[in-house]
């Protein structure tokens, strides 16, 4: 039963596909003798047989290969420094600190952290941000976990090491 099906299927497809006509019955502009094209239809008739049309001269005109249009390829310029993923964290963290909203930023630092964990900056904002929220112990661990992980920055060391000293 299944291959009968098929078999009727398939020959379904291959006839249509023998029947599919691409001009859908639309004749095409006809040009004029003059260069003006006009919307008329084709007929069965030649040229010559139209009423006023003097017999004309076929020339047979060398045909040329067109190469197939191709689709314009957009380039978009490439940003002076791409954005990347802990840059753009970073900034959502800066800017919940500055709004007040300390448990965005934690949540944007901890998420920095399942990214990259030994970002030394994330480990420290982090840090500063539970210190500001009155959790000083949990402040203290990540500062430590911070500075394990900066020692080729001095200057994000020193902070650290402002961080635990005023705990």
């Amino acid at each position: 039963m299944i291959l009968r099906v098929s078999w009727i299927l398939s020959f379904s497809i291959l006839a249509g596909c023998a029947t599919y006509s691409t001009g859908r019955g639309i004749p095409a502009p006809v040009e004029s003798r003059d260069g003006n094209v006009s919307d008329r239809q084709a007929t069965n008739t030649s040229p010559e047989e139209l009423p006023g049309n003097a017999p004309i001269q076929r020339q047979e005109v060398p045909q040329t290969e067109v190469p197939p249009a191709r689709s314009p390829i957009i380039v978009t310029p490439a940003p002076a420094e791409p954005a990347s993923a802990s840059s753009t964290l970073l900034a959502g963290v800066d800017a919940a600190i500055a709004e007040g909203d300390l448990e965005r930023a934690a949540a944007l630092c901890e998420r920095a952290l399942r990214i990259n964990p030994r970002d030394a900056l994330f480990w420290y904002r982090l840090a500063s941000v539970r210190v500001q929220q009155g959790r000083s112990s949990e402040a203290e661990g990540f500062a430590r976990r911070a500075l394990s992980y900066s020692t080729g920055d001095p200057a994000l060391t020193g902070q650290i090491n402002t961080l635990l000293r005023d705990l």
